[in-house]
């Protein structure tokens, strides 16, 4: 086995590593909430997501950063521009530092209200929050960086070691009697042990208050994440908006059983997630040495494919033990509608490395495509919803759509 795991190349190496850490940092942050689920009130459970809500509001905007500075290191990388990639980095970090403060010092003040508002009875949560939402301003920075330069082994690293300690600390400050802010200053102690950890590689060779002036197209930048941003959005919005529809026009029973099978359809996009942060830097690099780039793609369809038919016929071999596991209840609504979740999932997780790729060798015709069949997912269901496996048949045929239009337009490029 380790014989054949040493014969692989380079970047199915990479894949593995990622894979393997993800997996784990996500089973980590799956005991972190269940933790929390258990050892809070109903009160302080629904105080705390509601924080961590706002929380993710703001950070997940800054995820767009991150496959910029992502994209144009591995770019600088590729063509051995050291001292730009040293500029590059070092000057965002300046950037984002003065973004830093200037985020903790407006919901430092604006914690008051913010705990007010939502009746928390934690006034110190509204600190870590301020605190929290500081240090979102830097990672992108960091874990961009490292990404970029593909140091997977720190990046894979940071994510195991992080879930470990958030899990730890949880438990121990909520033993202490700390709770939300207990659970919360968890999430905020890992996070900045994480940005350390990523600063020590960066450090040595690129990280510096002294790098030596570069010339960076800050706009040519800028330009980029506007397309980062509606693909973020539009993808998201296909594979979740679903949810919000159901829960509006149907009832409370049939919404249930359609969130119950969404848990499963959530394996199936976030398997092959690994494969994207491995192959987005790679090609992004290849691309700027003007090098092949069909092949690393055709690798990474032909990996997330074999994930995403290996876990559709482990549910259709065991769909009552899966549910049982995710969820721990089972419904005869919810077996059949995870059927219908594994294809539209599968797709919409192989359309996710379309988009990385396109978005890495900055190939935005796409974009066109994306954004009108967001639309039209959202208009079908609306009007064409009389029963949920209907709302998922709509997925599966949208995501089979968009794939093959994708498939077709790297087709026409490669022709």
């Amino acid at each position: 086995m380790l014989n054949k795991f040493k014969n692989l190349d380079h970047f199915s190496k990479n894949i593995i590593l990622v894979f393997a850490g993800t997996s784990l940092a996500n089973f980590l942050n799956l005991m972190y909430q269940l933790l929390i689920a258990h050892k809070l009130s109903v009160s302080d459970f629904a105080a705390f997501n509601s924080l961590l809500s706002i929380y993710m509001l703001i950070a997940a905007p800054l995820g767009t950063l991150q496959i910029a500075v992502t994209k144009y290191t591995s770019e600088f990388n590729a063509r051995n521009q050291v001292a730009k990639i040293r500029f590059f980095l070092s000057d965002l970090f300046k950037k984002s530092s003065i973004l830093a403060i200037s985020t903790f010092s407006i919901f430092w003040f604006a914690s008051i209200y913010i705990i007010n508002i939502l009746k928390i009875p934690s006034v110190l949560s509204g600190g870590i929050l301020a605190l929290l939402l500081a240090s979102t301003c830097l990672a992108p920075v960091f874990s961009g960086g490292v990404q970029g330069l593909e140091l997977f082994g720190w990046l894979t690293s940071v994510s195991v070691i992080t879930g470990i300690l958030k899990l730890f600390l949880t438990f121990i400050f909520i033993l202490l009697g700390y709770n939300i802010a207990g659970a919360l200053g968890a999430l905020l102690a890992s996070s900045l042990i994480g940005l350390a950890i990523y600063f020590l590689p960066l450090k040595a060779f690129f990280i510096s208050t002294r790098a030596a002036r570069e010339n960076i197209n800050y706009k040519e930048i800028l330009v980029y994440l506007f397309p980062v941003a509606i693909s973020n959005f539009c993808f998201i919005a296909l594979v979740s908006f679903d949810m919000v529809l159901v829960k509006y026009f149907f009832s409370s029973n049939e919404a249930g059983f359609y969130s119950l099978a969404q848990m499963v359809g959530k394996i199936f996009l976030f398997l092959p997630g690994a494969i994207a942060i491995v192959m987005f830097p790679k090609i992004a690099g290849l691309n700027a040495k003007n090098m092949d780039t069909i092949a690393t793609l055709k690798k990474s369809l032909l990996y997330a494919c074999g994930l995403c038919i290996f876990a559709n016929v482990i549910y259709n071999l065991f769909p009552i033990f899966i549910l049982k596991v995710l969820t721990g209840k089972v419904f005869a609504e919810s077996i059949i509608l995870g059927r219908f979740f594994g294809v539209s999932m599968t797709f919409f997780a192989l359309l996710y490395i379309m988009i990385a790729y396109f978005l890495s060798i900055k190939d935005l015709r796409f974009m066109k495509y994306l954004t009108l069949f967001t639309l039209l997912q959202f208009l079908t269901i609306i009007l064409f919803r009389k029963t949920l496996v209907q709302v998922q048949l709509i997925l599966c045929i949208n995501s089979i759509l968009l794939f093959f239009i994708h498939l077709f337009l790297v087709y026409k490029k490669s022709a």
